[in-house]
């Protein structure tokens, strides 16, 4: 039989040797998670992820302080252009101009409050509205930090316009062979199992050490 100080080292190689397989493709991410996400505002798929991946995950492992979150509501066939006059911004969408109008409600959501802990329960809830009515009346009512008038004015303005043309940048810079949404980077890469299975892929890919709030079970 092992004694107790051969059968720890025996566990701790066997694990060093189950793990090294991921050691050359997994980067050295450190102890914060950067997660940026692209989607589009009535994509059904976008709508998924963020109610049944991306807010789960969040309430898991936000308060370990591990992770960094960027959202940027511009996805796939969708352009935006300057007026002749430069005076206005022309968009279209994926999905139509109510597609257009949510994306603006959200970038406007994003501008009033930059950070993503508090953008991201609004952001979340106006994903896959009908229209920015129904948006603005489910996702702003009561106290908030956000006066539903104001969001409202702000989306189908100019202004809302332009902040929403402003997040194609973004995509430019990080994600030009966008293809798909949501389209998901972390640290940088994307990766599809991050669209298909988030806490997990995190887990056992991303954050080291493993939190509690972790699932027991390493499947990637």
């Amino acid at each position: 039989m092992m004694t107790g100080t051969i059968k720890t080292l025996f566990i701790y190689f066997l694990y060093l040797i189950l793990n090294s397989s991921h050691a050359k493709d997994v980067p050295n991410t450190g102890e914060v998670v950067n997660i940026v996400a692209f989607g589009e505002g009535r994509c059904s798929d976008t709508s998924y992820w963020m109610k049944w991946h991306w807010l789960p995950m969040w309430r898991m492992l936000g308060s370990t302080g591990r992770i960094n979150f960027e959202y940027h509501p511009y996805g796939i066939k969708t352009t935006c252009v300057d007026s002749d006059d430069g005076d206005d911004v022309s968009c279209e969408c994926h999905h139509g101009e109510r597609e257009c109008l949510l994306n603006q409600l959200q970038a406007c959501v994003i501008e009033a409050l930059p950070n993503f802990e508090e953008y991201m329960e609004f952001v979340t809830c106006i994903q896959g509205k009908p229209n920015i009515t129904v948006a603005a009346e489910t996702c702003f009512e009561g106290p908030t930090k956000l006066e539903r008038a104001k969001m409202l004015e702000c989306a189908d303005s100019r202004h809302g316009r332009k902040l929403f043309s402003d997040h194609e940048k973004y995509v430019a810079e990080m994600a030009p062979e966008m293809h798909w949404v949501p389209w998901i980077l972390i640290n940088g890469k994307r990766y599809k199992e991050a669209e298909e299975d988030l806490w997990q892929f995190l887990c056992d890919r991303f954050i080291d050490p493993r939190p509690i709030h972790c699932p027991k079970k390493i499947i990637y």
